[in-house]
């Protein structure tokens, strides 16, 4: 059974390792230590499955990051973590790159639309879309 729980000091590892199987640039360990307030994790018993980052500021909500490790992907764990942290109270944006066509369309099914292009936005110069979802949508 998936559980979602604020990230501890000791989930950090397994969220770094998740990361780092999921994208090309991943961030530092010192990122997660730095930000581990902003993280949720999902796990199923000990094993950190998936991990989502969000930053309120006011009241809008920037989701920072979110993956799930490789073996557990389609077994609808984002899927948990995102209504898990979507509300109708508050505005949500994140960045995607892109390229990255299967999380565009995960995220357009949870009300975002793309308002923006961020211009180099990654480090490797691919460009990023601002999505946004308004409350109610």
């Amino acid at each position: 059974m998936i559980m979602i729980a604020p990230m501890k000091e000791r989930d950090i590892p397994q969220v770094v390792e998740i990361e780092r199987l999921s994208f090309k640039f991943p961030k530092p360990e010192s990122v997660f230590r730095e930000d581990e307030h902003k993280y949720l994790v999902a796990k199923e018993e000990n094993q950190i499955v998936g991990y989502i980052g969000i930053e309120k500021v006011l009241d809008e909500v920037h989701i920072i990051n979110m993956a799930v490790h490789p073996d557990y992907r389609g077994q609808g764990i984002g899927k948990r973590l995102m209504q898990h942290v979507l509300n109708e109270e508050e505005v949500f944006f994140l960045e995607v790159r892109i390229s990255n066509e299967n999380a565009k369309k995960v995220y357009e099914r949870y009300g975002f639309k793309v308002i923006n292009t961020r211009k180099g936005y990654y480090a490797d110069g691919e460009d990023a879309f601002v999505m946004r979802r308004l409350p109610g949508d």
